[in-house]
């Protein structure tokens, strides 16, 4: 039986994404304050703060919640079993996120969160390739190193690369990005 979503809480999240993505287009983040996100989504302080402590766990949960969406309709499928394709395809997943949200994704380069944004991610991709290896290893796979410690050295080289390719204003188109990162990754293999 699948869980009973209350429908208030299910309206009150959304208004709060409409109101918050509103907000985002007219100022940045920090001068959003928790009142005119509450006026914009026509909801109470205290229906707010039932749900969240602040701003920045609201953005966390936003965040999350764009990445849960965009994950059920762009599962990557790929598994362990081919170490090159499999982390080519998360690099392909990460930037088809970054460009499917790139309204968003602009409105947070001109805020301080391009941090918290990309902690975020980083944490949803640790999780996703230490899960992978480790089916790939119930398979039979043969891995170099902890599933743990492969997923976090991965994750922080393309976090940081995607970090200086969107601070640098995306300079270098997304596939020469993509081709370079193929080099050193067929350079590592």
């Amino acid at each position: 039986m699948e869980p009973k979503y209350d429908l208030r809480i299910i309206r009150t999240y959304k208004s709060l994404t409409e109101a918050f993505l509103q907000l985002m287009s007219e100022k940045h983040f920090e001068d959003i304050t928790i009142n005119e996100l509450c006026e914009r989504a026509m909801i109470g302080r205290t229906t707010f703060y039932k749900h969240f402590a602040d701003k920045y766990e609201f953005f966390r949960f936003f965040v999350r919640q764009l990445q849960s969406d965009f994950d059920a309709s762009n599962a990557t499928s790929a598994d362990y079993e081919n170490p090159h394709y499999f982390f080519m395809s998360i690099i392909g997943h990460v930037l088809d996120f970054l460009k499917e949200h790139e309204q968003f994704v602009n409105m947070v380069l001109s805020s301080n969160l391009l941090s918290t944004l990309l902690d975020i991610l980083s944490d949803q991709i640790t999780f996703d390739i230490t899960q992978k290896i480790k089916i790939g290893i119930k398979k039979g796979i043969d891995v170099p190193a902890s599933p743990e410690i492969i997923a976090s050295f991965f994750t922080g080289a393309i976090i940081h690369t995607v970090r200086w390719w969107l601070i640098q204003k995306k300079q270098l188109s997304e596939e020469k990005l993509i081709e370079e990162v193929e080099k050193i990754l067929f350079a590592l293999h």
